[in-house]
C-alpha cells in the first residue's frame, strides 16, 4: 500500500512538473469587424478572422457581397505590427495593422486608407 501511495504521488508530481500555463494567445487571433473608410464605394465592412495553426498565422477575409471567405496569401507579425495581403473585389490589396487596445486595432490598406477593427465576442 505505501508503494502504491509513493506511486502515485511520482505520478502527480510528474504531471504537476510537466504542465505547463497556457501559451500566451496572439492579440490579433480571433474574430474581427474591419472598417476601412473613404474608399471609392464608401466605407466597408469586412470580416476577417485570424487563428495561429502550427506556430504560423493564418488570416480569412469574407466577401461582404457573397459571403465567400478567401484566405489571406500571407499574414507575418513583426514586432507589434501584422502584415496582411490578400485578394478582395479583384485587387490584391496589403495591410498593415497595430494593437490600439484589447478589443480594437488600427492600420492602412494600401498605405493610404484607413482600417479599423473591433474584436467580435
Amino acid at each position: 500500500m505505501k508503494s502504491l501511495l509513493t506511486f502515485v504521488l511520482l505520478i502527480a508530481a510528474v504531471s504537476l512538473a510537466n504542465a505547463q500555463a497556457p501559451a500566451t494567445t496572439n492579440f490579433f487571433a480571433g474574430n474581427w469587424e474591419v472598417l476601412v473608410k473613404g474608399t471609392p464605394q464608401g466605407d466597408v465592412k469586412l470580416p476577417m478572422s485570424f487563428e495561429v495553426v502550427d506556430g504560423k498565422i493564418i488570416g480569412k477575409v469574407t466577401n461582404p457581397e457573397t459571403k465567400e471567405v478567401a484566405t489571406m496569401t500571407s499574414v507575418e507579425i513583426k514586432g507589434e505590427e501584422l502584415f496582411a495581403a490578400f485578394s478582395a473585389g479583384g485587387y490584391d490589396l496589403t495591410m498593415v495593422i497595430t494593437k490600439k487596445d484589447d478589443d480594437h486595432f488600427v492600420g492602412k490598406l494600401m498605405d493610404m486608407i484607413e482600417v479599423e477593427g473591433t474584436r467580435l465576442k
